[in-house]
């Protein structure tokens, strides 16, 4: 089982080992069309264009209003970063992999920034650790699957 660590409420990360090739989890990882497969939190996800620096998509999750966010960092095999504004801030949620013998960690960081960023923490953050290990599972899955 998998741990989240919680920096704090507003910042927290899970990891896990995947038993495939880092070209093949990159791959799963950049389907933004099939998030909602692994992310139990979200019903869909689309990105307008290609998976680059600046570009634009949408997320319809579960609960709350539907989330526009962008692709603000990609280091290609390695990283990358997506972010959707918040009041006064941002959800940054960056989700990283590394080649480790075998195995491929996949982390999945997530963060508020901001002058609320602790108010967020406190009612948005607890759900997000609550479900964390049950999506990085998922995505274990999915991404062994290919």
């Amino acid at each position: 089982m998998n741990t989240v660590n919680i920096q704090s409420n507003y910042h927290f990360n899970i990891s896990i080992a995947i038993e495939n090739t880092l070209p093949k989890v990159w791959e799963t990882l950049l389907d933004v069309e099939s998030w909602h497969i692994w992310d139990t939190e979200i019903v869909s996800s689309q990105l307008n264009g290609n998976f680059e620096v600046g570009s634009k998509g949408i997320m319809i999750p579960k609960k709350g209003p539907n989330l526009s966010f962008y692709i603000s960092e990609i280091i290609p095999h390695k990283t990358y970063s997506f972010k959707t504004k918040m009041p006064l801030g941002w959800l940054v949620i960056k989700r990283t992999i590394l080649q480790k013998n075998d195995s491929v960690i996949f982390i999945d960081d997530i963060q508020f920034t901001g002058i609320l960023k602790q108010l967020f923490g406190l009612i948005l953050g607890k759900g997000f650790i609550k479900v964390l290990p049950e999506v990085i599972q998922n995505f274990k899955k999915l991404a062994e699957s290919k």
